[in-house]
């Protein structure tokens, strides 16, 4: 389990083999063998015998600022679990492992795809072309990836994925009402507002899925998939490929119920006239993140990170 202590205030000392956390709320003793990780993102005080007890126990004891993020962690001062951890991590990303990571993370990413588009054709009466097609692709691409597991490479993986997201998208577009339509995908910015929309929430899962990989003992800027980008968060990449139709999913009801509103957007009219959020549409999707997505966001890259660990240690093979 993941102890996070958010309450200003609280204080975390050690009792036996306990973790002790006292605030204004009560008590709490959990017994160190029950937990993984351990987030501090309040004002809070932490004895040295707790300090101990997480090192002896190989427990990641992180300092998170107030959303969340990830600024310092507890490092043992002799080699232990973490640097092994991290060393069989960069050996591993340009090696079969690697690749059987890597084509793991798309086949997951295309089965959620279209497990939506599935749901959005059976909650709707007509007919969508978009949608039959996109499915009908994204069923031969499973197919292939099955069929071709032995011996993908990374471009025919980037290449598989590439084509599915094309399709997918297009097939959400048209679930759309005609109002919020898009032709493409965009970023860096959005040239429409349901990808500005979506960008937003990428973001914020983005800081979920890198608090979760450090907590893990993982190096975000390591990944397997996308382990090219030179000195990018890599891995935080690689995770989010999992977890972002939990997202898409979140706006896509947003725009199909109707509940987004035209003052939730600003456009910018200088330059290369990106459509952004305003105030109000943050706040929105701020809520909507928290209420559906924050939780599930976690626990997928939760598990996932524990996977990885299994596979590059030789436990899950």
């Amino acid at each position: 389990m993941i102890v996070e202590i958010s309450t200003h205030g609280s204080t975390l000392k050690r009792d036996h083999d306990s973790f002790l956390i006292s605030n204004q709320e009560g008590k709490n003793e959990i017994p160190a063998e029950k937990v993984d990780a351990i987030i501090i993102s309040a004002n809070a005080l932490i004895s040295t015998q707790a300090i101990r007890l997480a090192i002896e126990k190989q427990i990641h004891l992180v300092v998170a600022d107030w959303s969340g993020n990830p600024f310092a962690r507890v490092w043992v001062s002799s080699q232990g679990r973490a640097a092994d951890l991290r060393r069989l991590q960069y050996l591993n990303q340009e090696t079969i492992i690697g690749l059987r990571i890597s084509t793991d993370i798309v086949t997951r990413k295309i089965k959620q795809q279209r497990k939506i588009l599935l749901e959005l054709k059976n909650n709707r009466k007509k007919k969508i072309s978009e949608l039959e097609g996109a499915i009908s692709t994204l069923n031969d691409i499973l197919q292939k990836l099955r069929e071709e597991h032995e011996e993908i490479t990374k471009d025919r993986l980037l290449g598989l994925e590439g084509w599915c997201a094309k399709k997918y998208f297009r097939a959400v577009s048209a679930v759309l009402p005609e109002r919020w339509k898009f032709e493409e995908r965009s970023q860096h910015p959005a040239k429409d507002e349901f990808n500005a929309a979506l960008n937003y929430i990428y973001g914020m899962g983005y800081s979920s899925v890198e608090k979760i990989i450090v907590l893990s003992g993982l190096d975000p800027n390591a990944g397997f998939y996308h382990a090219d980008s030179y000195g990018k968060p890599t891995l935080s990449y690689d995770i989010m490929e999992l977890v972002r139709p939990l997202m898409d999913q979140s706006i896509v009801s947003l725009f199909t119920k109707k509940i987004v509103r035209e003052d939730w957007f600003e456009i910018q009219e200088e330059g290369n006239g990106g459509v952004f959020l305003a105030k109000k549409g943050r706040m929105s999707i701020i809520k909507k993140y928290i209420e559906e997505n924050k939780k599930l966001v976690e626990k997928e890259s939760w598990d996932y990170c524990k996977k990885i660990i299994k596979i590059i240690g030789g436990q899950d093979v």
